[in-house]
């Protein structure tokens, strides 16, 4: 039984370094005058999500330009 739990045992820190390992690319800091900017993911999961924002924000003002705007001239008590 001790033999298996050590097993066991040796195999997730084994598991757990060699992901800790890999994910190290992962963590991007950036200093500037403002302060300190962690980011975490690939450059390119990055640059998917400022795409991504880029294109909300781009159908966001779309979606203003074209709808029809009322202006309501009636005047509150």
């Amino acid at each position: 039984m001790k033999k298996c739990s050590a097993a066991v045992l040796s195999f997730l820190v084994i598991v757990l370094a060699a992901s800790a390992g890999f994910a190290s690319d992962d963590l991007k800091i950036v200093k500037d005058k403002e302060g300190t900017t962690w980011s975490v993911g690939s450059d390119e999961s990055r640059e998917r999500a400022r795409q991504e924002e880029e294109r909300d924000r781009d159908r966001a003002w779309d979606m203003l330009r074209n709808q029809s705007i009322i202006i309501d001239k009636r005047t509150t008590k």
